[in-house]
């Protein structure tokens, strides 16, 4: 959080720049994911996770330390964000978390990068029927994707019923946590990849969100 907090003063990479409101919602929040894995079992096998759009490097950071085992890798179209991502990991020294700046829609084309992951992560990245697009080829078949949302996803989780058809990602369940004070209800929502994604996926730069699935 120090190192993070030093970080965000030279550059904006997050909202929340008094330690109390970093630590609840940037650091709380990203490892409720943890409290996920007796529902989802397949989490604790993970030993490669992509974070999409990490941003200021959450849930990237504090899912890395908490998982020493497990490859964490940040993916962020902004190179000032990566860089200040990438100080803060050297600050901490945090050796399983590394960053790669690109689009996704690039990345996940790329033989390095697609279908290589257990779990793909994103939080307060865009609608979820564009998530699935930016995540899904990069996991592997068996693979889950994890999406912070708030409790309110029913009418955004109904439009991703064409996307979950076309990528091979039904939708597996939520998971909802509370945090502390004044923060409130939160939701993890989980898909699973159930078969190999189309080369046409994802599309062009830009396309998925201007013309969801």
């Amino acid at each position: 959080m120090d190192a993070f907090l030093v970080e965000n003063g030279k550059l904006n990479l997050s909202a929340l720049r008094t330690p109390e409101l970093c630590w609840t919602g940037n650091i709380l929040d990203s490892i409720a994911f943890l409290q996920s894995f007796d529902a989802y079992p397949d989490l604790k096998k993970a030993k490669k996770l992509l974070d999409i759009g990490t941003g200021g490097g959450f849930p990237l950071m504090p899912l890395a330390l908490c998982l020493p085992d497990t490859q964490c890798i940040g993916i962020d179209a902004t190179q000032k964000k990566v860089d200040a991502v990438k100080r803060i990991i050297a600050a901490v020294d945090i050796p399983n978390a590394s960053l790669v700046c690109g689009r996704t829609e690039s990345v996940g084309h790329s033989a390095e990068y697609r279908a290589q992951f257990d779990v793909v992560t994103a939080r307060a990245v865009a609608p979820l029927s564009v998530l699935l697009e930016y995540a899904v080829p990069f996991l592997k078949v068996g693979g889950l994707c994890a999406f912070w949302k708030s409790t309110k996803i029913a009418s955004e989780l109904a439009e991703t019923a064409d996307a979950q058809k076309k990528l091979s990602a039904p939708y597996i369940g939520a998971f909802q946590y509370e945090l502390p004070e004044k923060w409130g209800e939160r939701t993890i929502v989980f898909f699973k990849k159930t078969a190999a994604t189309y080369s046409d996926y994802p599309r062009r730069t830009g396309i998925p969100k201007q013309d969801p699935l």
